[in-house]
């Protein structure tokens, strides 16, 4: 079930999505997301938003979804190339995003389409998600 879908430019800030992301998750799952949840969701959001500005030249999308045990984070835009995580450098201050995903995501990867791609993250949710009857 598709509860945010918001189109975005590549130098908007990732900061009205997170805020964004966090209300729609409240009002979809009022009583079950937890902070941790939450933190994750928001920091995943934040970097791939932030990779969309830093590696593309066009705007971005993002969609979160719920299933009946997960949130799923998504982030489409139109470069074909698909990110890797690389070992950081020591001396550069960025180049961690994929890696902090990784860490915090359940899973995580990327579908390619004839015009982009979407980079997505799969969080587990703390509890099964009941579809709710109406939001």
């Amino acid at each position: 079930m598709e509860i945010l879908r918001r189109q975005f430019c590549n130098a908007d800030l990732a900061r009205p999505l997170r805020h964004g992301v966090r209300d729609a998750l409240r009002q979809a799952l009022p009583t079950m997301v937890d902070i941790e949840l939450m933190d994750d969701a928001l920091i995943i959001v934040s970097e791939l938003v932030q990779n969309v500005s830093q590696h593309t030249a066009g705007p971005g999308e993002l969609v979160i979804s719920l299933d009946t045990a997960s949130v799923l984070i998504e982030v489409g835009d139109i470069s074909t190339t698909v990110p890797c995580p690389r070992r950081p450098e020591p001396e550069r201050s960025g180049g961690r995003g994929l890696l902090l995903i990784e860490a915090l995501a359940q899973q995580w990867g990327v579908r390619t389409c004839p015009d982009g791609k979407a980079v997505w993250a799969r969080l587990p949710a703390a509890s099964n998600i009941p579809y709710p009857s109406a939001v």
